[in-house]
């Protein structure tokens, strides 16, 4: 029962915050300006709001489509409006996302299409103070003095001429008078009277403003149900392995203080590299996805859902009899070419060359059956929180003090040391049954632990068996 609200210049959390009391609307959580992830890390069902008002695009990745769609899909109501809100709402108000105000309409509708309408400079941190002027505020305030009189229209279709030749980060109505009288001497006094209406009239001169709390309003009211033609309900699109891998990479692991910063990706990526039982894990995850069923059963250990999948594999022509000599090689080590029957061998490589796609990895997020137990999953996630705060300490030390700037030999010791083998090809074929593709991706996983190793007394950092 929360109303989650992404904000930045347009409105305060005071704004936020005294519209939510005297609406009585739920809690209201309010956020920084919507960027990539940001929804993705919530934790939202069908009786949440969300709503868009800011969002940053230039400094770092804006929210994404399928993000929103995402949260469409777990049945949470969306809302956008003003900004980035509107923008994202004029797009998907298709598959369920409500868009409220004017700016909505006006890109829904086609009259407004570029981002630079509402973009404005502002602080990067705190309340993100504004500093410049968005031209769709511009073109509303023109709109109100030639309506109040105050200014002419031919005037006012000059001056938004003359906004429209500023950059959105030097977009001021001083700014705007400046560049008037350098391109338009004769509409010097329009732009002053401009200015001085926009300054008289602050409710006449700034929509978004209006708009977002317009919106805020609007998240009270019953959710209206979508009776429109072409309609396409959230949960009906298909997920993508970008999807899934944002997923991975922005949801917290566990939901707590010590570890917020932790992803889920990030706890599956140490039980890769440290948990005892993860290679069966990983085998049986992938020997199930090759069979093609929904769960493997464990009363005969696993050889109905090997035999399983060799059927499944060899119905798409991957058999001993159709795979070259090079194939075997590559896959396996020298020893177990040489040693066990066929169906493990064959198994072996099955496993270790699956694909969730091809060309793709194995997963993009963190399934289910790959997790272990809670127990130690959040062992694991207090594991990875740890690592990086020493990091962080490390690198506060000095320059090429950061686990990116280790010596490969020692990061390939640390592996051999934690999987207890020492040749590069059996080094590989651990680091593909724990579902790396490569060993060259486990030891980019392994940098981030091994000083936490190093400063534990050069013991393994090993996560529970599960």
């Amino acid at each position: 029962m929360t109303v989650h609200v992404f904000i930045g210049p347009t409105l305060s959390a005071a704004d936020v915050l005294a519209v939510a009391d005297r609406a009585a609307t739920d809690r209201a959580v309010v956020h920084r300006p919507v960027r990539h992830g940001d929804l993705l890390a919530l934790d939202t069902g069908a009786a949440d709001t969300v709503l868009i008002i800011d969002g940053v695009f230039h400094q770092t990745a804006p929210v994404r489509h399928k993000e929103i769609i995402d949260v469409l899909a777990r049945r949470t109501r969306v809302i956008g409006a003003s900004s980035m809100g509107a923008l994202r709402a004029a797009e998907l108000w298709p598959y369920g996302m409500e868009g409220v105000g004017l700016v909505f309409g006006m890109y829904a509708q086609g009259e407004l299409d570029s981002d630079e309408e509402v973009a404005v400079g502002h602080l990067p941190s705190g309340e993100h103070r504004q500093l410049t002027v968005p031209l769709v505020n511009v073109r509303w305030t023109i709109s109100n003095a030639v309506a109040g009189k105050a200014l002419a229209p031919d005037d006012g279709a000059t001056l938004l001429n003359a906004a429209r030749t500023l950059h959105y980060t030097e977009r001021s109505w001083a700014a705007i008078v400046h560049t008037t009288r350098r391109l338009h001497p004769a509409a010097a006094e329009a732009a002053i009277r401009l200015r001085e209406f926009a300054e008289r009239h602050p409710d006449l001169s700034d929509l978004k403003r209006r708009d977002a709390l317009l919106a805020l309003s609007h998240c009270s009211t019953p959710r209206a149900a979508a009776s429109f033609p072409g309609f396409t309900p959230a949960w009906m699109v298909p997920r993508t392995m970008y999807l899934d891998r944002w997923r991975g990479t922005y949801r917290p692991a566990v939901r707590d203080r010590r570890t917020a910063a932790v992803s889920e990706l990030d706890v599956l990526r140490f039980q890769q590299l440290y948990a005892p039982d993860f290679p069966q894990r990983y085998r049986r995850f992938a020997l199930t996805r090759i069979a093609g069923i929904p769960s493997a059963s464990t009363d005969d250990g696993d050889g109905r859902l090997v035999r399983a999948a060799l059927e499944a594999a060899d119905q798409r022509g991957i058999s001993a009899r159709t795979l070259p000599r090079s194939a075997w090689s590559y896959w396996l080590t020298p020893w177990e070419q040489r040693e066990g029957g066929p169906e493990d061998r064959l198994s072996t490589l099955l496993v270790r060359s699956f694909r969730s796609a091809p060309g793709a990895v194995p997963f993009h997020d963190a399934p289910a059956e790959l997790r272990g137990t809670d127990e130690a999953w959040v062992a694991s996630a207090d594991a990875v929180a740890a690592a990086d705060r020493l990091n962080e300490q490390m690198a506060r030390t000095g320059e090429r003090r950061s686990p990116r700037h280790l010596p490969l030999p020692l990061v390939r010791r640390h592996l051999a040391d934690t999987w207890r083998v020492e040749e590069p090809a059996a080094l590989t074929a651990v680091a593909r049954d724990r579902g790396f593709i490569s060993l060259g991706e486990a030891e980019d996983a392994a940098r981030r632990f091994v000083l936490l190793r190093r400063a534990r007394g050069d013991r393994r950092p090993e996560a529970p068996a599960c």
